[in-house]
Parts: structure tokens; sequence; C-alpha cells
């Protein structure tokens, strides 16, 4: 029985990607803005498209109690067509300083995102997410900004003290 489920892993292994992106999700090693903002409407995500000042996509997209997020592309390579990472981001202006120990403390408790302060002195959130492996792109996106959205609330509260 060992031996049978051991040889089924390796041909699931095998499997070229056009079978795989047969089914409902699609496995990729790069995107296009394209792609992800079908994905993103698939989900119901309300969304602009806009352009960085290097000329690449961007993505703006609102949080839960209006907090603004936005989405980079990274990683785009002449060897072959999209964006090998992705990178959500946000941020606060504040008055009051945010101790370093704060924003330290937060972070050796969270893996999936990492918050610092920028040149203003003002708490930023940010997580990327490695396409470059080959992802199910409707799942891991889906992943990505649920947890994304997830960490800015206890960033929010734990850093900024905003409820």
């Amino acid at each position: 029985m060992r031996k049978l489920t051991i040889t089924a892993i390796f041909l699931l292994a095998a499997l070229p990607a056009t079978v795989l992106a047969q089914s409902s999700d699609i496995m990729v090693t790069s995107v296009t803005a394209q792609q992800v903002t079908k994905v993103l409407s698939d989900l119901g995500f309300d969304f602009t498209l806009d352009k960085d000042g290097s000329g690449d996509p961007l993505i703006r997209m609102e949080l839960k109690g209006g907090y603004k997020e936005v989405l980079f592309f990274y990683d785009d390579y002449k060897e072959h067509p999209g964006y090998e990472s992705l990178q959500l981001y946000a941020a606060f202006s504040v008055k009051d300083k945010i101790p370093l120990q704060t924003v330290n403390n937060w972070n050796l408790k969270h893996r999936f995102a990492r918050v610092y302060l920028d040149d203003e002195q003002d708490p930023a959130i940010e997580s990327d997410l490695d396409l470059s492996g080959g992802v199910s792109l409707k799942g891991s996106l889906r992943v990505f900004l649920e947890n994304f959205a997830a960490n800015f609330e206890t960033f929010k509260s734990d850093v900024v003290g905003e409820e």
C-alpha cells in the first residue's frame, strides 16, 4: 500500500502545468496585473488598478474600517513574462512616536508580516508573496489577503493603539 501511495504522489508531481491549469485554480510562477485583478474580482474585492512611479502596476484596496492598502508587483524579469512576487503594504501617520520596542515585540510574535518605522517614524506593515516556486493563484492570493487583513488588525491595535 505504501509503495502505491508514493507512486501516486510522484505521478501527481510529474503532471505538466497545463493539466494543473485545467482545474478551477491555475498554478503560476509569475502573474500579470490582469490575472490578479481577475482573481480579485472573482473573490469579490473592490480595488483600483494604477501604476507606480516606475510604470509597474499597483492595486489600491480598502481594509475593514476604511483603511487603505496597496498591492505592489515585483520581480519582472526579461526571461519570462509577469511578476514573480507581490507585496501588500499599509501605513499610518501618527502624532506620537511609536517606540521601537513596540515594533520589535510585534515582529517577534507574527510570522507572515513585518512592521517597521518608515523614514518619518510612522508605523508601516507589509507582507510578501513569492510566486517563483509555483503557487495556486486564486487560493494563494486569497490566503495572502486574509492573512494580511488579520495581521493588520493586530498591528492596528498592538502597535498603533487603535481599535
